[in-house]
């Protein structure tokens, strides 16, 4: 009978029923081999059916009953009785729950466990560790993934009306890349994190800040969500966002079961079939599984977290931006043998940014099947799904593997499969088979079919998770030759799971893929076929696609991107040709030049160092008989735009001067920057009555009316600019002088400088500075002993005058302590400045020699707070180290 068990695991309900039926047999349970045994000890005895593995080796190696609270996922038959039970008990708490599931995240202690282990409502217990984030991304290129080239060809689709939440702390609300598509959620974290701000940023930000700030779906709604919550969100709070992504860049450490989160995820995608869950895979590649079939293997099935084994989310590994898999991202396989991770991104620091790339491309799909399927609802997760592993770019092993899954995501390829219409979808019944035909021309090359479906959740703790079983299989008609879809090796062996995939049957995974390389013209015949399905029919997406002969198209630069003068820029293609090439670049309507010696095509991108220059570039492909160009895109530096001045009646913005005809200016909007004018000047005033913006970006424009990339914006308020003044400081300069530093925010419409001394008869001028070239002036002025007092005067041309703040300087010269002011008016404070403060003490006699007041000098600028005295005459006394070192009269009037 045991054996019976195990051998229908992928029977949802006759496993459901059989495992019940066990788990509540009295007496009776199974022990760590799987043989039924006589009852004795709750817990040891019940631990095979009710725990994960990692929480049943925890119990099992325990000598002592741990009375530390603990996070548990538990796995319930009816939510109110359970609570109803347990709702007393000390230090219990529901943090969570999924009731679609009967899944819920509690707070507990061991004793709870003891009782949970006899109680037949509890099905399944899990521990459930604290989520951390898997690193930021710091080196973000859109072309990696071509998601630049997806913006150039298809710039609607954006994301716009749908929404992405981002589930793990809260985001920067305020980043202007986020302006005006922020939506407040229940769930929604409190606790602020620059990560949460980065992953929002990769998948949907506005690139107001900077083009490193535009992300994926960067018209989409963002949303907010906890991670300390492990199971899915509600919902009816996910559907009234409209949330079609959920990002989830978080881990729990390795986890190798399929546990009620993975399981409550799987039916929330069988609720919604439009939903989508992206997941990291996990940053512990190097790291070794210590529970499951795969333990004790390093570098295998590392995935961090349980709930990365759900069947129906997509699990995304880290590449470099060259496509290559980071050492450090998780790899698969999945608990049970299923392909983990499916695809692969950017992540040059870990996987969380590849989720985040994989969720902003993930809305694009839905736009571009919107858009080209308009009579039809939105897209399933599966057919997504499809379309992305479908059109993914093979890295690591020759096919699929536990490395990179079906490889590393491609937007343009994603897209072109949209817009192609290469996409079907159907159902079947068990034993049911559907034929699809497909046409294929004389010049195809590189066929490529994937199918994908959304499976039935499987129970908790399931050893073979797939529920329903599909076949595909692909028939070239007129030769009547059948192909199998790829599989991989599942034995627990180091050397099994590095071997490249091989033809046969899938009865593991919910996602399969055939490939021909080499195609024979004519129809082809998809067929699906029902092995095994629980329920009337399960529905199924595919994806497919082919190349031409001579396939090539440079990915970068395109149009919207701009190449750096006299800096290392990287430029891509993509091609199904092998050899070298020559590659040229023509500057303007110049001739075309050698970039350097023919590159390797096959390595799909090069360096190149461009001329210090600005111009409108092209590049061009050498290949034989035909050549392959690029865009004319921008070659110039980056513009830097600062605030000039910032007066009460107007602003002043100025950029760096560049060889071009006109500058783009722009200011933020309601959500992304706007066109506001073109200028050819390098400096602009607004009237503070007519504009209402603050932040702007400037481009330059160049031939053929290309606009280059804007630049940093900024606030204008924000940059500590005053009217013309940035700041004023007045230092001593040996014995008889002082230095005066000036710095201006501009040195437009400024007549003169004019610095200042304050004398008896007022301010008069000591210094001109004629004409005003430099934002920084520096001079050296005379200066009497004791306090002297300078300022700047600014005259512009039209006459108009500011001043900057008074500077002091003290000259002490042979009299080291200087009391000011001196007849001093009842009620006002007296300042004592020192040469030396050191053990120094300041004390205040009366004419009669009382002592009035004492004080410690701890400052060279130090501030004495008077009592209130009468007018008259008194002494102040200066000590140091106990010796007296000078006596001054003081004078207090009315």
């Amino acid at each position: 009978m045991v054996l019976l068990i195990f051998s229908i695991t992928a029977n949802y309900f006759m496993y459901r029923i059989l495992l019940c039926f066990f788990l509540f047999l009295p007496g009776f349970v199974f022990n760590v081999n799987g043989q039924i045994q006589q009852q004795q000890d709750p817990i040891a005895s019940l631990i095979p059916l009710k725990l994960s593995p990692d929480l049943r080796q925890k119990v099992q190696a325990s000598s002592n009953k741990d009375t530390a609270l603990a996070l548990y996922i538990v796995s319930v038959a009816n939510f109110s009785s359970f609570e109803q039970t347990y709702k007393n008990q000390l230090n219990f708490k529901v943090i969570s729950r999924y009731e679609l599931t009967g899944s819920v995240q509690i707070q507990a202690s061991y004793q709870w466990m003891e009782k949970a282990m006899v109680d037949a409502n509890v099905q399944y217990i899990a521990s459930a560790r604290k989520p951390f984030t898997e690193r930021e991304l710091t080196g973000f290129d859109l072309s990696t993934n071509k998601v630049n080239l997806a913006h150039r060809v298809w710039p609607k689709f954006n994301g716009q009306g749908a929404t992405i939440s981002i589930k793990e702390q809260l985001l920067d609300t305020a980043d202007m890349d986020f302006i005006g598509r922020y939506l407040n959620a229940k769930s929604a974290s409190t606790n602020l994190q620059t990560h949460a701000t980065t992953m929002t940023t990769i998948a949907a930000g506005g690139g107001n800040s900077f083009i490193t700030g535009k992300g994926i779906a960067w018209g989409a709604n963002i949303s907010n969500s906890d991670f300390n919550n492990l199971l899915p969100d509600p919902l009816n709070e996910l559907q009234q966002l409209k949330v079609a992504i959920q990002n989830h860049s978080y881990g729990v450490g390795i986890e190798n079961y399929y546990g009620a989160d993975a399981s409550a995820y799987d039916t929330q995608l069988n609720q919604d079939s439009t939903l989508m869950h992206v997941f990291s895979a996990g940053n512990m590649g190097d790291k070794t599984s210590n529970t499951g079939i795969y333990q004790g293997l390093t570098g295998f099935a590392n995935l961090t977290g349980s709930f990365k084994m759900a069947k129906n989310i997509l699990t995304v590994g880290a590449t470099d931006s060259f496509n290559q898999v980071i050492p450090i991202s998780s790899h698969g396989p999945a608990y049970d043998g299923r392909l983990k991770p499916e695809l692969v991104a950017l992540g040059e620091d870990g996987s969380s940014g590849a989720a985040a790339i994989v969720s902003g491309i993930c809305l694009l799909i839905r736009d571009a099947f919107n858009y080209y399927y308009p009579s039809q609802k939105q897209p399933s997760s599966a057919l997504i799904k499809a379309v992305l592993l479908n059109s993914a770019d093979d890295v690591e092993n020759p096919g699929v593997d536990y490395f990179s899954g079906f490889g590393a995501a491609n937007a343009w390829r994603a897209l072109k499969t949209m817009e192609d219409g290469h996409i079907l979808q159907g159902a079947v019944a068990e034993n049911q088979i559907n034929n699809h035909l497909i046409s294929l021309p004389d010049n195809a090359r590189n066929l490529k079919i994937s199918i994908c479906w959304i499976d039935p959740p499987a129970l908790s703790n399931s050893v073979i998770s797939l529920v329903n079983n599909l076949d595909m299989d692909l028939v070239h008609v007129p030769s009547a030759t059948t192909y199998l879809p790829w599989i991989l090796k599942t034995t627990a062996n180091s050397n099994d799971l590095t071997m490249s995939a091989t033809r046969g049957l899938d009865s593991l995974n919910n996602v399969e893929q055939i490939t021909l390389d080499t195609i024979s013209a004519g129809v082809y015949q998809v067929r699906v076929k029902g092995k095994q399905i629980v329920g009337t029919t399960q529905a199924y997406s595919i994806a497919w696609q082919y190349d031409t002969a001579q396939h090539f198209i440079f990915t970068y630069p395109v149009k919207g991107n701009q190449l750096l003068p006299k800096k290392n820029n990287i430029i891509r293609w993509e091609t199904n040709l092998n050899g070298s090439a020559q590659i040229q670049y023509k500057l303007n309507t110049g001739l075309w030049q050698n970039i350097s010696t023919p590159v390797d095509l096959s390595k799909k991108y090069m360096h190149w160092f461009c001329p210090d220059t600005i111009a409108a570039v092209q590049l061009r492909m050498l290949l034989g008989q035909f050549n392959k160009y690029s865009d004319t895109v921008a070659l110039a530096p980056i513009i830097s735009a600062k605030t000039g001045f910032n007066c009460v009646d107007s602003f002043l913005l100025y950029w760096q001067s560049l060889p071009v005809k006109e500058f783009q200016v722009y200011h933020l909007g309601k959500q992304f920057h706007e066109p506001l004018l073109t200028t050819s000047d390098t400096t602009i005033t607004f009237k503070k009555s007519n504009t209402s913006f603050q932040i702007f970006t400037i481009a330059p424009i160049l031939p053929f009316n290309i606009i280059g990339l804007r630049g940093y914006a900024f606030n204008y308020t924000l940059q500590q600019i005053d009217c013309y003044i940035n700041g004023f400081i007045a230092d001593p300069s040996g014995s008889s002088k002082a230095k005066l530093s000036l710095q201006l925010g501009t040195t437009f419409q400024i007549k003169r400088v004019v610095f200042e001394k304050l004398s008896s008869a007022g301010y008069e001028p000591i210094h001109h500075i004629l004409p005003v070239t430099d934002q920084q002036i520096n001079v050296i002025v005379d200066a009497s002993k004791g306090l002297n007092t300078y300022r700047a005067k600014i005259e512009l041309q039209n006459g108009t005058i500011y001043y900057s703040k008074p500077e002091q300087v003290l000259i002490f010269a042979e009299n080291p302590y200087y009391l000011f002011p001196n007849p001093i008016t009842e009620g006002s404070n007296l300042k004592l400045m020192s040469d030396d403060i050191d053990d120094t003490k300041f004390i205040l006699f009366d004419l009669m020699g009382k002592k009035i007041l004492e004080q410690k000098i701890t400052s060279y600028l130090e501030t004495i707070k008077l009592p209130l005295l009468p007018k008259g005459i008194y002494y102040a006394t200066i000590l140091k180290s106990g010796i007296r070192q000078k006596t001054i009269p003081m004078i207090i009037i009315k």
